[in-house]
């Protein structure tokens, strides 16, 4: 407890007593009282309370708050083994999740529950989250989720999958979905107009339908382009959907309406889709990258502009150990390991600086990889990620640099700048320790360790929206770290996956949900 001495309004001296369990509820209080300043309250009550400092009587208050930080630092290590998204960029369709239609700098994805995020992936205007229990969310637009309405919220969606099966991995195209299962399955959903979800026919489909290969092949790895699909099993290549330019690298421009196997390829252990083209690279016997599709700005890597319709070697990576790889709609980017440090290559269009390649422009283009300067100086990259006309990168050391395309604010910084031809880091992540990155056409995420959000972040109710005020005060739920109003948050529940085996002060919605009364769309940006 601390003590605060003061003087009334007829001059007698006397104290007021101020329960703190931390110095952060001690500095809210004196901090609230200074801005009573501007209210009809005596002065001398205010001055005296605003400076507490050097009155206090320290007593009781070391027992209490090392209690309170020993309690506080075993939550902190629950917290650590949950993952929450920060997202930025456009949000016309409601991709992002949230009212605003765009967000210029990262803003937390705020859901209500006790859902870890396992993974994202952004198509052009929609978005899918899995959850780490396997559940599917999504938000964005109807034409890609087949909902009946676009979404602006995350919202779970039943996948029927074969008993015992558990949903592993997620990726979005231009307007579908592919999810892989940990029993090598592959289910598809939403637009279907070339063939892109592999049932053998051109019809749209509103939920996840398993896509039927004619071979017995167990399916670990799945990537969606624009407009076609490929699916990675038993180090074999199958492609389906729009053939245009080649970019199912069967040697022609014919669509193909269910999964077709690359002949030409073998031995390959990864792959990434652009808009219309693809990269994929193999470990064993040696390690190779193969490229096929639009190569209109050199995105292939192949030295020229032509389009392959058939695999072709990238000599710049072979005998390079990959890392990471992520194609965008006319570039490319990957990541080679030696020596314990790390290269990152790009190439393809640069016109709007998302090759951080110096000179940019309409027409600038790079039709070799060539290392990026910016990212080779003692940092090292495990991830890289593309939109449309932006790139992202994820350092060893927690750092996220963005480059390229700015117009929605797809790359997280605080500038104005429209473009920017040079990986900068966003400041504003740093402190978050990023676990992974993911892009959309215009929009972006990061996934962060779950952290209790700061007071001076919010100021209204994250769920009736009231003002905080003096007397309606803001409340921590211990379950999905937002914060609320008394009234939105007075349930007690324990929180058995966070080890909190005692009642815990939790939100409306996460009581509803850990009790088991929440319905299965309850799930709410």
């Amino acid at each position: 407890m601390y003590y605060a001495r003061y003087t009334d309004r007829e001059g007698k001296s006397d104290t007021l007593d101020l329960v703190c369990a931390t110095d952060l509820q001690y500095k809210t209080w004196t901090t609230t009282i200074s801005k009573l300043k501007r209210r009809s309250v005596p002065k001398s009550i205010i001055d005296s309370l605003a400076n507490t400092s050097n009155n206090l009587n320290l007593s009781a208050g070391p027992d209490l708050l090392a209690a309170s930080t020993k309690h506080f630092n075993k939550y902190e290590q629950a917290l650590q083994d949950v993952n929450v998204i920060y997202r930025f960029g456009s949000n016309t369709w409601g991709q992002l999740g949230g009212k605003n239609k765009m967000e210029k700098s990262p803003v937390l994805l705020h859901i209500q529950g006790s859902y870890d995020i396992n993974e994202i992936d952004g198509g052009w205007s929609h978005s899918l989250l899995l959850m780490s229990d396997g559940s599917l969310a999504q938000m964005g637009r109807k034409i890609a989720t087949g909902f009946d309405h676009d979404v602006s919220s995350p919202v779970l969606i039943d996948v029927n999958l074969v008993e015992g099966s558990v949903t592993e991995q997620a990726s979005c195209g231009r307007s579908h979905n592919a999810i892989g299962t940990d029993d090598g399955k592959v289910y598809t959903w939403g637009n279907n107009f070339f063939g892109q979800l592999g049932h053998g026919d051109r019809m749209d489909r509103k939920t996840p339908m398993i896509v039927e290969l004619k071979t017995q092949v167990m399916i670990r790895d799945i990537a969606c382009g624009y407009d076609f699909t490929c699916a990675l099993g038993d180090c074999q290549l199958f492609t389906w959907g729009s053939g245009k330019y080649g970019v199912l690298g069967h040697g022609d421009e014919k669509d193909r309406l269910s999964p077709c196997l690359i002949e030409d390829l073998d031995s390959i252990t990864g792959m990434a889709c652009g808009g219309h083209h693809v990269l994929a690279w193999s470990r064993k016997p040696a390690e190779l990258v193969y490229s096929w599709g639009l190569n209109s700005s050199g995105q292939l890597g192949h030295g020229n502009s032509k389009s392959a319709f058939s695999p072709r070697l990238i000599p710049t990576f072979s005998n390079k150990h990959i890392i990471s790889v992520a194609c965008g709609a006319g570039h490319s980017l990957a990541v080679t390991f030696t020596n314990e440090s790390s290269l990152t290559y790009a190439c393809g269009s640069n016109a709007f600086g998302q090759l951080a390649l110096g000179q940019c422009g309409q027409g600038a283009k790079v039709l070799t990889p060539m290392a990026i300067p910016s990212l080779s100086t003692g940092l090292r990259i495990q991830e890289v990620a593309c939109g449309s006309m932006h790139s992202l990168a994820r350092s060893e050391s927690g750092e996220v640099f963005s480059s390229g395309c700015n117009a929605f604010g797809q790359l997280g910084l605080e500038t104005k700048d429209r473009f920017l031809n040079r990986f900068t880091a966003i400041t504003s992540l740093k402190d978050k320790n990023p676990r992974a990155i993911a892009c959309g056409g215009m929009h972006s995420f990061v996934m962060c360790p779950k952290k209790w959000i700061k007071d001076e972040e919010v100021t209204n109710c994250m769920k009736c929206k009231a003002v905080f005020t003096f007397m309606r005060r803001k409340h921590h739920c211990r379950n999905c770290c937002l914060i609320f109003c008394n009234e939105c948050s007075s349930k007690r529940i324990a929180i058995l996956h966070l080890k909190l085996k005692g009642p815990q002060r939790v939100c409306e919605a996460c009581y509803s949900q850990i009790s088991g009364h929440s319905s299965r769309n309850s799930l709410r940006g």
